[in-house]
């Protein structure tokens, strides 16, 4: 996570020191108030997309993990001698109490 601070603090001091540039000429462009914004925007769509990686990684690894806990507990439950129905009931109701720590939902539609 110190990576994503130190970023935001590189991004803060850079968009601060170009809002001073406005109305200056940057390249043989003038530097407008639009152009500021539009820089701004980049950079929160840059930002909201490296969030969403970020996510997706993070949910792959749960993912993993909820699987291999799942193997597990259909191991124990078969070496009980439970029926395969009262397995896949147990392992439902299993599934519903799980809470899954990546799955934010502000970005849900965009991480399905």
């Amino acid at each position: 996570m110190a990576g994503s601070s130190e970023r935001r603090k590189q991004r803060r001091h850079y968009l601060k020191m170009m809002k001073k540039q406005i109305g200056t000429n940057i390249d043989g462009d003038v530097f407008t108030n639009e152009s500021f914004n539009d820089m701004k925007k980049g950079f929160r769509i840059q930002g909201k997309q490296l969030r969403l990686d970020d996510l997706r990684a993070s949910l792959e690894i749960e993912k993993d993990s909820l699987i291999e806990k799942e193997t597990e507990l259909r191991d124990k439950l078969k070496s009980e001698g439970l029926s395969k129905k009262k397995i896949d009931k147990a392992i439902e109701s299993w599934y519903d109490s799980q809470k899954i720590w990546s799955l934010h939902s502000d970005v849900y539609d965009e991480l399905s």
